[in-house]
């Protein structure tokens, strides 16, 4: 089709579409949805067909425009809670996954080097975890207590500390997106030689103490490792904005990602306050029956298997028609 041909034809609903996002109007949200993702469809066609037009410029103004009316204007009751988290959630990590396999791709490989290390030396591991925190681990196993590093302490500040604690380290996980790729890159490499030193040491020490206190640690590790991985997954969705802009400014690119990433982010809040309740009240109830201990852990990842890989899985095959890469913004 000839581009003056498919402006001529399309021109006039843009325009209508253009009123939309006027501050005097008021829209209902669902004609704007329906609006954004018809000029969606229009600009991905565009940028295949007429890729140095000026029509695309305009589309992807539009685009951003009604993008922004759509999430200024929505009402933030509890439905429109639920409809973030049971939809749109799922719906940007489909749309995103191959960052989100990248991110745990990488966090393994880190999590495996981890665990060469402290298998070649245990001086590895007090390298990276301190002489102080390996001693007092090591004299721990040897009064048989392994994991009595987490009985310690109340439980409800032990909560409150480590909720505190697991927040600050996963926003400053999506932060380090500004620095693109290095950032998240590094705090993966961090966590993951930390998590494959430290679940290594126990295993030092015989593989029933090492198995014994996995049936301990990933009752909380379930969610928090995913929360880590997940937030890295949305620094580099950031980075990946911030480097490669495609069709729009960096500035429009930097800002779609970022609200993109925020989404992801938004998702391990409640992770990581889940995440933060087992590790200060029951990661330090070593009686508790094993059926148990391994009932929360494989609870918690069938949970992270059934959120982030088959729900948004259902969502791109259901939609899979309609919707593209260019939808992630």
């Amino acid at each position: 089709m000839q581009e003056f041909t498919f402006i001529k034809q399309n021109i006039d609903k843009w325009k209508v579409y253009d009123t939309l996002t006027g501050w005097l109007e008021r829209p209902k949200v669902d004609d704007l949805i329906h609006a954004y993702d018809d000029v969606m469809a229009d600009l991905a066609y565009a940028n295949t067909q007429y890729p140095n037009s000026r029509i695309c410029t305009y589309l992807n103004d539009l685009c951003m425009r009604l993008h922004e009316a759509v999430y200024s204007r929505k009402r933030y009751d509890f439905r429109s809670f639920l409809h973030l988290f049971t939809y749109e959630i799922p719906r940007v990590v489909a749309l995103n996954h191959r960052i989100l396999i990248a991110s745990f791709v990488i966090f393994a490989c880190f999590t495996i080097a981890g665990v060469i290390l402290a298998f070649q030396d245990e001086a590895n591991i007090r390298k990276t975890l301190g002489d102080y925190y390996v001693n007092m681990t090591v004299e721990n196993i040897r009064n048989n207590e392994p994991t009595a590093v987490y009985a310690g302490g109340d439980q409800m500040s032990s909560f409150l500390g480590i909720l505190l604690n697991n927040v600050r380290i996963t926003f400053l996980m999506f932060a380090s997106g500004m620095i693109p790729f290095l950032g998240p890159i590094y705090y993966m490499y961090h966590n993951g030689i930390m998590l494959g030193e430290f679940q290594s040491l126990f295993f030092l020490y015989g593989a029933d103490i090492g198995f014994r206190s996995m049936t301990a640690i990933w009752i909380h590790g379930a969610f928090e490792i995913s929360s880590i991985i997940i937030a890295a997954g949305a620094a580099l969705t950031l980075s990946w904005g911030w480097v490669f802009p495609g069709t729009y400014s960096r500035r429009q690119s930097l800002r779609i990602h970022g609200q993109v990433a925020i989404r992801i982010l938004a998702s391990v809040v409640p992770l990581l306050t889940v995440a933060a309740f087992f590790e200060g009240f029951l990661t330090r109830h070593v009686e508790y029956p094993l059926v148990f201990r391994l009932f929360i852990i494989f609870g918690s990842f069938g949970f992270i298997i059934f959120y982030y890989v088959l729900l948004p899985y259902s969502i791109w095959r259901r939609e899979r028609k309609f919707i593209n890469m260019e939808d992630l913004k």
